[in-house]
């Protein structure tokens, strides 16, 4: 069934959707990573102060804050209220200019220092002290950032990216499998609602056809009924057939499993099938039913609507096929404590191209199903469901056979 353009843009709109938050949510993620790795260590101003001595008449810092500046690759100068610069250590040359107006120190404060990024301290009422890197590897503006969290932002954009293709790959195939089990529940009722529709009228012509092939004394008339009867029984089959292949496919109806009495089961779909026929029918056909004694007590826990199903087909393909009579035969027997069910013919068996397409594990998945397909197809599938195995073949000398192992 086609999509409507209404849940064709609605889809459309979802990816986009979805797409979009993906975008927001790496962005979040790489903002993290960056904040979290951007707090860039400048020397403490508590230890530069405390390492900083006044002694006859100027300031000294003791070698062990000098080395540690100089391993952070950091300068340091401290102001008066005037902004006079009254020590410095490691300073640049174009740095060391003789005082600072209140305009500068507003500029470096928030941005740079002659392109040297840089932090204040207040350390006294009347003392700024101010710590600077020499590096360029910085960027200052609201807020700083070391150059290196760009290669971090490098580092982890494709681990990202590869993130994201696997869950959008993901989320996709969900997608698409809902929409493919919506599409699959939509087919799976639309063919129950026709299957329920061609019932009533499919009944009404079934009936009439029976009525007229009874009373009619006109040879002619009974004849052309009884076909009318027999391609209705075979419409009603195939509708059957269409309903139990649908929901088989599609999983849409859970097919609950019973204990049942195998033989008993069994004489009951051939009595049914017989008595389903009409009298030059039965005349054509010689059903053999042969059930082992050891079987005739044997439970295997089955569900009877499916089982019955590949049973009745496996009938009518033998009785569809050979229009002139053949011998039927139906064995339930142990073999090396396997259970096997035989349904067999004495027909004209089937060609060998047909019989290699129908062992083939993939003909249940085939949309062409031939002549003999379908109905043979849903055998297929029920013996799948209930994990059993199956194989058709032409017998010894003709006729066709299908022989399951049953559990």
């Amino acid at each position: 069934m086609r999509k409507s353009p209404e849940r064709r843009l609605q889809f459309i709109l979802w990816v986009l959707v979805f797409a979009i938050a993906i975008l927001f949510v790496d962005f979040i993620i790489c903002m993290a990573v960056m904040y979290k790795s951007s707090d860039i260590n400048y020397t403490d101003a508590s230890e530069i102060m405390e390492g900083l001595s006044y002694n006859s008449g100027e300031y000294i810092l003791s070698d062990e804050e000098s080395t540690q500046l100089q391993k952070n690759n950091e300068f340091a100068f401290l102001l008066d209220s005037t902004g006079n610069i009254i020590w410095y250590e490691n300073m640049p040359d174009s740095l060391t200019k003789s005082k600072y107006t209140l305009q500068d120190v507003a500029k470096f404060t928030r941005y740079y220092l002659d392109d040297y990024p840089v932090r204040t301290y207040i350390v006294s009422e009347d003392r700024l002290l101010v710590v600077g890197k020499l590096n360029a590897d910085i960027w200052k503006y609201t807020l700083e950032y070391d150059a290196n969290n760009v290669l971090t932002f490098l580092e982890i954009t494709p681990v990202l990216f590869i993130f994201n293709i696997i869950l959008f790959i993901f989320v996709s195939i969900r997608m698409y499998k809902a929409r493919q089990r919506r599409i699959e529940e939509e087919r799976v009722e639309w063919i129950a609602g026709v299957s329920h529709d061609i019932r009533t009228p499919l009944a009404v012509i079934l009936g009439n056809a029976q009525m007229i092939s009874k009373e009619s004394s006109i040879d002619e008339i009974k004849r052309k009924s009884e076909i009318i009867e027999s391609q209705g029984l075979r419409i009603r089959a195939l509708v059957e057939n269409l309903n139990i292949t649908s929901k088989l496919d599609f999983g849409t109806k859970r097919f609950e499993k019973t204990k049942v009495f195998l033989s008993v089961l069994i004489r009951k779909i051939v009595s049914n099938t017989i008595n389903s026929l009409d009298i030059d029918a039965q005349s054509k056909y010689d059903f053999e039913l042969n059930i082992d004694d050891e079987m005739q007590k044997y439970e295997v826990l089955l569900n009877e609507e499916l089982f019955e199903r590949a049973v009745v087909n496996l009938l009518n393909n033998t009785i569809r096929h050979n229009p002139d009579g053949c011998q039927v035969y139906i064995n339930l027997y142990k073999e090396n404590k396997k259970t096997i069910l035989e349904i067999g013919d004495s027909g004209i068996g089937v060609p060998a191209e047909i019989l290699q397409r129908l062992n083939q594990r993939s003909f249940t998945e085939s949309k062409s199903v031939g002549k003999h397909g379908l109905g043979l197809k849903i055998v297929k599938k029920v013996v799948e469901f209930h994990r059993w195995k199956v194989r058709f073949y032409n017998g010894e000398d003709v006729g066709f056979v299908c022989r399951m192992e049953i559990k």
